[in-house]
């Protein structure tokens, strides 16, 4: 039988690391959304993407 406490440890490090990748995903997804935008409109955005918990 495996042992709760290591069980749910490991849980909360995949936890962790799923929210990272998800944080990762929003990021990409804004640059990629800025930068679509930015070739209609034939301007181009600087700004910095900085991602806030």
């Amino acid at each position: 039988m495996k042992n709760p406490i290591e069980v749910l440890r490991t849980k909360e490090e995949e936890l962790t690391q799923v929210k990272k990748q998800v944080d990762a995903l929003r990021i990409t997804a804004r640059l990629l959304d800025d930068k679509n935008t930015a070739s209609i409109d034939g301007k181009v955005d600087l700004r910095q993407v900085i991602e806030m918990p």
